[in-house]
């Protein structure tokens, strides 16, 4: 989600549901999916608007990105809190920290896509965290309406980091099997307070 200072800095987002992100890359031939609240809510199959929409791809694909996209859209590097542009002419050598690309059509109009950057590949899904987790790719994602998704798991082994609210965990618990309780408990910290939580739902 968008803080006020950022969007007084860089402007504001227009709001994008999934299906949009299909119209965009239908034809694509790289590899994509959607992580984020929208795939966590996908999970819990309800449907609400979002602040923005999280796009993911392997980083080793951007160039393949960058020719679909065609010049048609301004890419923008988010790298440390700020942002530079990713000229036609640039290298796909990003500035140190580059997490993501956002993506919109002119400077004129609102920023509709934050791109991010995956260790994964077309095969193989690598935790960001820790590259030595990883597992197949089709097993790390879930395929609604002909989207792929990342699976509940996998979006909240990244929300750990940030968020310690039991009761949000709480929330997103009937998404996860006990199969995918356990892979989250062991991707966050022992003194996590979701751990012991997840341990009680197994």
């Amino acid at each position: 989600m968008q803080s006020d200072e950022q969007r007084e800095l860089y402007g504001a987002w227009a709001e994008r549901w999934p299906a949009d992100a299909a119209e965009l890359l239908d034809g694509y031939s790289g590899t994509w999916w959607i992580g984020g609240g929208w795939a966590l809510d996908r999970a819990l199959e309800r449907s609400r608007p979002h602040g923005d929409i999280d796009l993911v791809i392997p980083r080793s694909e951007l160039s393949l990105l960058r020719g679909w996209l065609g010049g048609k859209w301004q890419l923008w590097c988010a790298f440390q809190g700020a942002l530079k542009p990713l000229l036609p002419h640039d290298s796909d050598v990003l500035p140190l920290g580059t997490t993501s690309i956002w993506l919109r059509r002119s400077a004129y109009g609102q920023w509709e896509y934050e791109v991010l950057l995956d260790p994964s590949d077309s095969e193989s899904w690598r935790f960001r965290r820790d590259t030595a987790v990883t597992m197949p790719l089709d097993d790390a994602l879930m395929a609604v309406d002909g989207i792929r998704y990342a699976k509940p798991q996998i979006v909240l082994a990244y929300a750990a980091a940030e968020q310690a609210d039991v009761a949000w965990l709480d929330e997103a618990l009937p998404a996860l099997d006990a199969e995918a309780r356990a892979w989250l408990a062991e991707r966050i910290a022992e003194d996590h307070p979701w751990r012991k939580r997840l341990l009680a739902a197994g």
